[in-house]
């Protein structure tokens, strides 16, 4: 029997929700608890949620509920266990007075990495890597030289040799984030001339913030930005061109702006005049950056273009992008027992059958899509009536014409239809 084992891997990301959760209800239930104990008994209900959660699991794969877990749900039910610790940790380091140990950058940088090792095998996030090494550097700059960090006690005064290092460190922090975030919104979504006008208004009504122009006329040119900024939100949704990329496009213009006035508004050009307070504008940043990294990568940046010089392997990758799982596996029905393309990508597992009437056997809900390599137009038939629920690739040598075809592809070796 095929294997659905998404439990796996839902109950990976659940467990990252453990500590907030018991978080809240603590300070619902128990409102003059005190700090230490608000972390302990925390710590415990946590512990206790995560031995129930792995004892659940276990059970149910002992009783054949649920397959046996593999290596690749292991490492996630892993990243699950490091997750839950770092969220913990984050959520909990004020009633544990451990902040100075402790930032959101570092405990994000940990998750990257791990994350890396255990389940991508290379950088997925690159954004979050870049900013939480360049803000967590400079964070513990800060802790190592005054013994204060991030949002620590905000009546601590600097020296002035300390105020001037810290305010270039965190001054040029900022101007590597405009110019990274500049070249994203460049780079990475399209422009159309309602968007230059809104960039337009934005930048005005900067210029003239700068020169220290009447509030009410910046104002005005703000309110026409943001004017700007809503007809190209609702134009996209009618015309039904909205996608998740926008969201990271906003967030990052909006993230840009606030910047480029917070430079003005702390006067970050007189020196030295560095405040604690200010750190907290990093979190603001990183926060933007950890949502457009995310956004990005979970959203196709643009349409790829079928061109003859792709292969059959390519093609099927952009053509079922939408449905590919690395947590389903990929059916395919061929006679040969040694597939002419590789298939490898495009799943969890791919397996190979040749005879059709073992699809009952499998878990149709573990199943992204069938690949099937046929000859003649009455096996295609066979096999829509066999399986008609799921979504067919089919691979021949030969061309076959019929109504049932909704796509073709050629390398001029092989033909690619999708029903």
């Amino acid at each position: 029997m095929m294997k659905n084992n998404l439990v796996y891997y839902i109950m990976t990301y659940i467990m990252y929700l453990y500590p907030p959760f018991i978080l809240f209800m603590l300070l619902i239930n128990f409102e003059s608890m005190q700090d230490t104990w608000i972390w302990i008994i925390g710590l415990m209900v946590n512990v206790v949620f995560i031995l129930v959660t792995t004892l659940v699991l276990y059970l149910l794969a002992i009783k054949q509920k649920i397959p046996m877990i593999d290596a690749d749900e292991k490492n996630h039910v892993i990243f699950g266990y490091i997750g839950n610790i770092i969220v913990f940790l984050y959520v909990y380091q004020n009633w544990m007075h451990i902040a100075q140990f402790y930032s959101i950058f570092s405990l994000v940088l940990i998750l990257v990495l791990t994350y890396k090792y255990l389940i991508s095998k290379k950088i997925t996030f690159k954004e979050i890597l870049v900013f939480s090494i360049l803000f967590g550097v400079i964070d513990y700059i800060i802790i190592i030289i005054s013994g204060n960090t991030l949002l620590g006690d905000q009546n601590t005064s600097f020296t002035d040799a300390q105020s001037l290092v810290f305010q270039l460190l965190f001054t040029l922090s900022l101007l590597f984030t405009i110019g990274w975030y500049g070249y994203k919104l460049y780079r990475n979504h399209t422009w159309q001339l309602l968007r230059f006008v809104l960039i337009g208004f934005i930048v005005l009504s900067l210029v003239l913030f700068y020169m220290d122009i009447q509030m009410e006329v910046v104002g005005t040119i703000a309110i026409l930005a943001v004017f700007a900024w809503l007809i190209d939100i609702i134009l996209r949704l009618i015309h039904k061109s909205f996608k998740t990329i926008d969201l990271a496009f906003y967030a990052r213009l909006i993230m840009v702006t606030v910047v480029l006035l917070m430079i003005k508004d702390w006067e970050l050009y007189r020196l030295p005049s560095f405040d604690i307070e200010q750190m907290s504008l990093l979190i603001g940043i990183f926060y933007v950056t950890a949502f457009s990294d995310i956004i990005m990568n979970v959203t196709p940046k643009k349409d790829i273009d079928i061109a003859l010089s792709l292969s059959v392997e390519s093609y099927i990758k952009t053509l079922f992008k939408p449905i590919i799982s690395r947590y389903k596996d990929v059916i395919v029905y061929a006679h040969e027992e040694t597939l002419r393309h590789d298939l490898s990508s495009l799943g969890r597992q791919v397996i190979i059958r040749s005879d059709f009437d073992d699809f009952k056997q499998f878990d149709d809900h573990a199943i992204s899509f069938v690949v099937v390599y046929v000859r003649d137009i009455e096996d295609m038939k066979r096999i829509v009536e066999r399986i008609p629920k799921k979504n067919i690739c089919v691979i021949s040598d030969q061309m076959i014409t019929d109504p049932l075809l909704k796509t073709s592809f050629t390398d001029f070796k092989d033909y690619v239809y999708t029903i």
